[in-house]
């Protein structure tokens, strides 16, 4: 009788809370299971053991959270995230990635020291791009969305990737970019940047004067014998002050070389 009762209880269930909960193979053959458990959720893994899962803290204390399974990290095997609505258009995330070592899946605990460096302070809104083999983490502050990037090393610990700088305005400046994406490696040092309008597009600039000359430095002892003419389109990398990095495709190739905007607008 009380399995009857169990089983009526299931069928009057909402179809959504059923199918809510996932059931997805980490590596083949073996099955892993979110199952709820009293007022929370557990993981049950392949060798039938539970681990209690961590929901992140959300808008509604009560609130169902949202499951989703992908290959965050990129090693071929599914992860499981959790996920809960915080703020009118961030969500909060937690992950718990599947170790094929031990056929058992981890909880991800970002270190502090790598959050305090990106722009959004937890995981939010994430999307994974398997051809950077990136994990993206947007978050929105203000009138624009912020990203982080974050690549795993062999161990299956993240690292920054890609982040935004966002600098505020100079009015002095002849022209003024104030987003950049910046590219690190995995030791924190930056190997590459480039200018973003509002729509994280890249930012191209018109050279202004009828001769500009390059530099390998943005110093005027660096000038070089190359220039470019009135009306060439280069790609923004970075500006310091009156000086920016440009890409210039050339007929050689691209050059990346800084241009004084002093020269450029013809300022004393």
């Amino acid at each position: 009788m009380p399995r009857l009762h169990s089983l009526v209880w299931l069928l009057f269930l909402p179809a959504c809370a059923l199918a809510d909960l996932p059931r997805f193979e980490p590596q083949n053959g073996l099955q892993a299971q979110v199952l709820q458990q009293g007022d929370g959720y557990v993981l049950q893994q392949p060798d039938g053991s539970r681990i209690e899962l961590s929901i992140p803290e959300g808008n509604e204390v009560d609130a169902a959270p949202g499951f989703e399974v992908d290959d965050y990290d990129f090693d071929g095997h599914p992860d499981l995230a959790i996920r809960v609505p915080v703020g009118m258009v961030n969500s909060s995330y937690h992950l718990y990635l599947y170790r094929p070592d031990r056929q058992g899946f981890e909880h991800l605990h970002m270190p502090e020291a790598l959050l305090d460096r990106a722009n959004c302070g937890e995981l939010s809104e994430l999307q994974a791009k398997p051809a950077e083999r990136a994990l993206y983490s947007h978050c929105r502050s203000g009138p624009r969305w912020y990203y982080d990037a974050y690549r795993f090393d062999a161990s299956g610990t993240p690292w920054l990737y890609k982040t935004l700088q966002v600098r505020h305005h100079d009015p002095d400046a002849p022209v003024f970019f104030h987003v950049f994406e910046r590219t690190l490696d995995p030791y924190g040092k930056v190997i590459a940047s480039r200018a973003l309008d509002d729509g994280d597009q890249p930012v191209s600039w018109s050279v202004p004067s009828a001769r500009l000359y390059l530099h390998a430095r943005p110093d005027a002892s660096s000038r070089s014998k190359a220039y470019l003419i009135a009306g060439d389109v280069c790609e923004v990398l970075d500006q310091q002050g009156d000086w920016l990095m440009i890409r210039y495709l050339s007929r050689k190739g691209p050059l990346e070389r800084w241009v004084s905007l002093d020269e450029a607008y013809s300022r004393p």
